[in-house]
């Protein structure tokens, strides 16, 4: 996988894990705005209407989870995209970062893969980039007129 291919798929990932903590931060403001009502003792307890307004904002909520787990799908399968990309490389030191930040990342510390992922995309090379991309060193012609 091209290193383009994985900068895409992780910003598209993390894009729509924020459009779908959004979603599910509107829905959940909306409802407990406007689809029912506090009451209680103190104030504390929210009763729901259950009327399609209240459906709908639930249809919101659960939206934006759907989308937050395709966005971690999206992130997760660039993760191994760029794995791979770093494996053909033939210093495996950013394959050993990488793999070695991801893991804590799922594991628990989840801004340790976050941090790992953008540096990779901001410094990593690219496997599938061509080795000399036209830079090559050109000798001068044989036949030279002389300076005076």
């Amino acid at each position: 996988m091209r290193k383009s291919t994985v900068s895409a798929m992780w910003l598209g990932g993390l894009a729509g894990i924020a459009a779908g903590i959004l979603g599910i931060l509107i829905g959940a403001f909306l409802v407990l705005a406007y689809g029912g009502t506090f009451g209680g003792v103190d104030g504390g307890e929210f009763t729901p209407t259950y009327d399609a307004f209240f459906w709908w904002m639930v249809g919101l909520i659960t939206l934006g989870a759907f989308v937050v787990v395709a966005g971690g799908i999206a992130q997760v399968v660039a993760w191994i995209g760029a794995l791979v990309n770093t494996f053909a490389l033939p210093d495996k030191t950013w394959f050993v970062v990488l793999l070695v930040g991801g893991v804590v990342g799922i594991v628990g510390v989840v801004f340790a893969g976050f941090v790992v992922m953008v540096v990779y995309l901001l410094m990593a090379p690219d496997s599938t980039a061509p080795a000399g991309a036209g830079v090559r060193a050109v000798p001068p012609p044989a036949t030279l007129a002389p300076v005076t």
